[in-house]
């Protein structure tokens, strides 16, 4: 059976900056705090949640997220979508695990598994997630589908005709089989 949800292995940081913050816990100078708000965007992007960053800069869930939003309302637009993509990429792993439980019949997984696609179809209306291509990408697409097909078709032939010709000089034509008895 599973484990207790609520026991959390420690999941390793990979490429994140780890810098001894004073210890009452607080920043003291911006660039220390700037240190921290690079951190976390870090640990988000690498798919942690708010909580257990929190718990690892000794942060309430609340705070992170402030700070989350606070480091996207800063930026242009672009860095809304690219928000809406970070956390739909931190979604993914919680939409196959709610979706393998109902998979395997335990009903309590329904609920989580429609709050993750209500929490995916909130990041989804972000402006530019759901369109990633131009009026003219159909066409494109088609035109370049058309194009492999093409070249695999012209590619079998040449194969068949190079096999015809292997076999027809590996067998022995009848004069030469006369010419040898």
């Amino acid at each position: 059976m599973r484990g207790d949800p609520r026991e959390r292995k420690r999941r390793p940081v990979m490429n994140v900056p780890v810098v001894s913050s004073p210890s009452s816990g607080a920043p003291v100078t911006a660039r220390d705090r700037e240190t921290r708000r690079v951190r976390i965007l870090a640990l988000v992007q690498a798919g942690w949640s708010y909580a257990d960053i929190g718990r690892q800069e000794g942060l309430s869930r609340e705070r992170v997220r402030q700070i989350v939003a606070q480091a996207v309302v800063e930026g242009a637009g672009d860095n809304k979508l690219d928000h809406a993509l970070v956390q739909i990429a931190r979604l993914e792993p919680a939409l196959r695990l709610a979706a393998r439980g109902v998979a395997d019949g335990d009903l309590s997984a329904i609920d989580r598994l429609l709050k993750v696609l209500d929490r995916l179809d909130k990041y989804s209306a972000v402006d530019g997630v759901g369109a990633p291509y131009d009026e003219n990408a159909r066409e494109r697409l088609l035109a370049k589908l058309n194009t492999m097909a093409e070249r695999m078709r012209q590619e079998r032939e040449r194969k068949q005709a190079r096999g015809e010709a292997e076999a027809s000089e590996d067998s022995p034509s009848g004069d030469s089989a006369l010419d040898a008895s």
